[in-house]
């Protein structure tokens, strides 16, 4: 290594050393003459010593200072030679570790080759399979995990990966995406769209709260969904983002309070229908454009605290990388740990030469770094109207009733039964049948939520209703005013302003 202080050091040291020897030389003692006034005056010159010592030994204090730096860098390039050599080492390791492990994988299928006509009259799964040969290169194997059996109505379902049965579901694996954090992203025109409408039409059937978040769709293409930042309204979304956040901070609190498992917990939350799925369409496209870092804040506690709580989020975005994903850098290891992924593969098509969609995908179960090639369902229209889903079933089942045994003939008692038959003059009148409420008669949603809040309370100004009510369901201003306008049209409640108030009240209004 060449040293570039070593010039520097020995040039210092030279000029201090020769600064120093005319200080102390003897021609710095030589006398000069003066004439003052007409007067020879004589004096020793030993003042020119004082400079030449101040420059000599400021020169001196310099080479020894970068003797000092010249020592600290050395040390530094030790350090990162020793590191390096480290790092080598380890690298060979690995590398001496994936041969050992190839070689043993060719053992194996050698030794299944050489074994497998012996043994295979002694194997009961096998007697009637046809025998293939098994080369001896270490060709990849296409394994089958096992399908997880269907859970009871609301239990949660368990992880279910791709099989290649025929007689099972080759789509079951989207189960996992009820519950699970999932990413779906693929390239233009590979089919991210249908495919996140049809997950979306999943959850609304299991009974989720599916609240889309996409700036850039219309109302009218989400029929029955909750629909928020229509109009590229950014800032609806971040308030929701921030809701999303505390309402997960006080799910965990309620869940601490209760006293229950995580199991009970989450079964109690899927019988009360609070299971709330959030939607983030076309994140790449809007993520960068939140104040602040909403979106970071988002997307980290969306992958690692949602799941317990059953507020599970769905991505759809153009790219796996974390600068796709609401910037949110550092935190890969997480990504790949806790997010169900599944990449859409598009085809060009062989006469317009554009993308469309394959129908084939891969599938990343959290935890795994192996992609699963899987099938996509076959989605023949695009699904713009989630109110025609059919509701999810009841939680709980009970066991079918037995049939009634008819009771032993009594003659006694239907004689007597008879003989008041004849001598009844008149019909016993039917009873009346109670006509249910118009707010009972709601579907069950925010609408009907408002509706049991505003007949309790009587009559509210319409500001109280948006702080109170509309800040605790995370809804602002103009979607509660929506609401309260579908409610006057239903005659439910009618406006009027009280004496010395400028605020617009409203009361409940059904006969």
């Amino acid at each position: 290594m060449k040293d570039p202080y070593l010039p520097q050091i020995v040039g210092l040291l030279a000029a201090g050393m020769t600064s120093t020897a005319l200080a102390v030389s003897g021609y710095l003692h030589q006398p000069e003459t003066v004439r003052f006034l007409g007067t020879q005056l004589t004096y020793q010159a030993a003042y020119r010593k004082i400079p030449l010592s101040l420059m000599g030994t400021g020169l001196c204090v310099s080479a020894w200072l970068l003797t000092q730096t010249r020592r600290n860098y050395r040390r530094q390039y030790e350090e990162w030679e020793r590191q390096t050599l480290l790092k080598q080492g380890q690298l060979q390791a690995i590398a001496h570790q994936a041969e050992l492990e190839g070689y043993q994988q060719v053992a194996q299928l050698q030794a299944a080759e050489r074994l497998y006509p012996q043994m295979a009259p002694y194997l009961s799964d096998v007697q009637d399979a046809d025998y293939q040969d098994v080369s001896a290169s270490p060709q990849p194997l296409a394994t089958s995990p096992p399908v997880a059996k269907t859970a009871a109505p609301g239990q949660p379902s368990m992880p279910v990966t791709p099989t290649t049965d025929s007689t099972a579901d080759p789509t079951a694996y989207l189960q996992n995406f009820l519950e699970y954090p999932g990413l779906l992203f693929g390239g233009m025109g590979a089919g991210k769209s249908w495919t996140a409408r049809y997950l979306v039409m999943q959850k609304v059937r299991a009974g989720h709260q599916v609240i889309l978040l996409d700036p850039h769709a219309a109302n009218h293409e989400w029929k029955g969904i909750r629909h928020i930042g229509a109009g590229m309204d950014y800032l609806a979304i971040a308030e929701f983002l921030q809701w999303y956040l505390d309402e997960i901070e006080r799910r965990y609190q309620e869940f601490n309070r209760s006293g229950l498992t995580e199991e009970d917990w989450q079964q109690s939350l899927r019988q009360q229908q609070r299971i709330t799925s959030v939607v983030s369409e076309e994140m790449t496209n809007w993520a960068d454009r939140l104040p602040g870092d909403i979106g970071s804040k988002f997307f980290k506690s969306a992958m690692s605290d949602s799941r317990k709580v059953l507020m599970p989020p769905l991505f759809v975005a153009h790219d796996r990388t974390l600068s796709a994903l609401g910037d949110a850098k550092g935190i890969a290891r997480l990504r790949d740990a806790a997010l169900l992924e599944l990449e859409l593969i598009p085809t060009i098509h062989p006469t317009t030469r554009k993308p469309v969609s394959s129908g084939k995908g891969k599938l990343k179960l959290p935890g795994h770094a192996e992609w699963l090639a899987v099938d996509l369902p076959q989605i023949d229209r695009k699904i713009t109207d989630f109110t025609l889903c059919p509701s999810p079933p009841s939680q709980t089942q009970q066991p079918p009733k037995p049939p009634p045994q008819a009771p032993p003939f009594d003659f006694r008692a239907q004689v007597n039964s008879w003989l008041q038959d004849c001598w009844q003059a008149d019909a016993p009148e039917p009873e009346p049948k109670e006509t249910p409420s118009q707010v009972e008669a709601l579907p069950a949603g925010q609408l009907k939520s408002l509706a049991l809040y505003l007949r309790k309370k009587g009559s509210i100004a319409v500001r109280d209703v948006r702080q109170n009510w509309g800040r605790n369901q995370g809804l602002n201003g103009e979607q509660v005013q929506a609401l309260l306008l579908e409610l006057m049209t239903l005659h439910l409640i009618e406006t009027f302003s009280p004496l010395n108030s400028k605020a617009e009240w409203v009361r409940w209004s059904e006969t």
